[in-house]
């Protein structure tokens, strides 16, 4: 999922502050970790999250 399409599902504008925070506690991971500027960048539920989904 993009930037847009993220924002758009935690009903805002942007994320550019809720990425990081996402990121930095794992709740979301990069589909291209190697290259975080990437224009083909994703992003995807990492494990933890959909454990967290499934409790």
């Amino acid at each position: 999922m993009g930037k847009a399409a993220l924002a758009k599902r935690l009903g805002r504008k942007t994320v550019s502050g809720e990425l990081q925070r996402m990121l930095d506690l794992g709740l979301i991971e990069m589909t291209i970790p190697t290259k975080p500027n990437s224009r083909l960048q994703k992003y995807r539920l990492s494990e933890k999250e959909k454990a967290l989904k499934k409790a």
